[in-house]
């Protein structure tokens, strides 16, 4: 009996250990791919592995864009700065809840698993916007932290130990309808 408890005391602690990854901050966002075949997020999250995306909700002129910088490949202006609309498929859509500012880094891990990350510094109380630094490296301004994003974890490659990236738990890409999910489960 008590093999019995301790087993099951070692399984709920990594249970809890692997919900911890995940951030709980509030996170929404639709994209329906199809509609933009060629973009740089569309083509990231339907890649085999390897390609990421940084995806950041701007208003112009009353008009949500996505603003989009990949980490690696060739892309036209039209597949980065696309212009959003209000309602897919009849659902109404919104741009506010990317995240902790509006902004995701999404993409497929190097093993192909699809990944969410905030594109907020989690060492910086999420005030600073990450950038790329390399392929798989994203540097903040103002800790000079470098993540990387290779894996599957998002941790800090150079720098203060601290916080790994921000990672949101539900990431669904459904290739045959082309509609992209993230969501914090909230």
């Amino acid at each position: 009996m008590k093999k019995i408890l301790v087993s099951l005391f070692i399984l709920l602690m990594a249970s809890c250990e692997t919900d911890n990854m995940y951030s709980s901050h509030d996170c929404y966002f639709t994209f329906q791919a199809s509609m933009f075949p060629s973009s740089a997020l569309t083509r990231s999250v339907g890649s085999t592995g390897g390609n990421f995306c940084i995806v950041k909700a701007v208003m112009e002129r009353g008009v949500t864009h996505l603003k989009l910088t990949p980490n690696q490949g060739t892309y036209a202006s039209t597949d980065l700065d696309l212009t959003m609309s209000t309602a897919v498929n009849g659902r109404a859509i919104s741009y506010t809840r990317m995240g902790y500012k509006q902004g995701l880094i999404i993409g497929r891990s190097s093993f192909g698993q699809l990944r969410a990350y905030d594109l907020q510094c989690p060492n910086c109380d999420f005030n600073y916007e990450l950038k790329w630094k390399g392929i798989y490296e994203l540097q903040c301004s103002k800790c000079n932290r470098i993540y990387n994003i290779n894996g599957n974890e998002g941790y800090v490659q150079s720098g203060d130990k601290g916080h790994n990236l921000a990672l949101y738990k539900y990431v669904t890409y459904n290739e045959f309808d082309g509609v992209l999910i993230v969501s914090s489960g909230q």
